[in-house]
């Protein structure tokens, strides 16, 4: 089957899965959808495409692309975690972007108030697009150019902790890295590494994400992590620039909240378990 749209999201889903609403809430969206289950395949003809294997999303995207030949055939492609969320249109708003600007690779901001791991990622409201050194795996979208040389390292970590790392590494000083401020998602369920089920098969498999991470950050000592870098931004129409430049450093301050937000609700499951025992 050939590719019926530009641009393709890859949904690695589980019983739960957001794809459905996502597909429903977007009905002139100009991306197709593969969907590769990581539970027995449930009864459903919503997407282009339904894929099953691999251990873990990436894993699943490589099984997707062996029996895929048409995969060459869209200009980007997006890696979606099931439980992000974006409002209706708002996918296909961020790949007109990235058409637009010329991304190579890139991702959704995210929400001040949702679950997160980095600041860095938490949106900007200055900015379109913010130049960065680092896209996360939960919802990265490379380029055809970025997915064909980045393509190699989605096997370098069976818990794919560290493989986002590497991208950074190998695309500084190279290529231009992303997050579209413009278009921001909710990451609506919070990782558990330390009960969730996917953390409980790796260990069942003997899998240390943890050190899978420490393994990937050793190959590159000289990379500079994840950060928002001073220069390269896309701003927000209206803005002078000579405003912008400086709005930009207060809101990447003003961070500060987003981890403490994240510390409290921490706080707050500790005092709630502790009163469920």
């Amino acid at each position: 089957m050939a590719a019926r749209r530009a641009y393709l999201a890859f949904i690695r889903a589980g019983s739960e899965s957001l794809h459905r609403r996502l597909i429903a809430e977007d009905p002139a969206r100009n991306w197709d959808c593969c969907v590769s289950w990581y539970v027995p395949p449930l009864s459903e003809q919503l997407a282009e495409y339904y894929s099953e294997g691999g251990d873990n999303k990436l894993e699943g995207f490589l099984e997707f692309q062996r029996h895929c030949p048409q995969l060459s055939d869209y200009r980007f492609v997006m890696l979606l975690d099931d439980d992000v969320y974006l409002e209706p249109g708002a996918l296909s708003r961020f790949f007109e972007l990235c058409e637009r600007h010329g991304t190579w690779l890139a991702q959704p901001a995210q929400r001040w108030r949702t679950n997160n791991t980095l600041k860095v990622l938490v949106r900007n409201p200055v900015c379109v697009l913010r130049r960065v050194s680092f896209v996360e795996v939960m919802a990265p979208c490379f380029s055809a150019a970025a997915l064909e040389e980045l393509l190699p390292t989605f096997s370098w970590t069976k818990s794919t902790w560290g493989v986002d790392w590497a991208w950074g590494c190998l695309a500084q000083d190279r290529h231009a890295l992303y997050v579209v401020d413009a278009i921001p998602l909710a990451h609506t369920r919070r990782g558990d590494p330390d009960g969730g089920a996917f953390y409980r098969k790796l260990r069942a498999m003997g899998v240390d994400a943890a050190e899978e991470l420490r393994r990937v950050r050793e190959r590159f000592p000289a990379y500079v992590g994840p950060r928002t870098l001073p220069r390269g931004h896309v701003y927000r129409r209206g803005i002078p620039p000579f405003i912008a430049g400086v709005l930009w450093r207060v809101f990447e301050h003003l961070k500060w909240m987003v981890r403490l937000r994240k510390q409290a609700l921490r706080q707050w499951q500790r005092i709630r378990q502790g009163r469920g025992g």
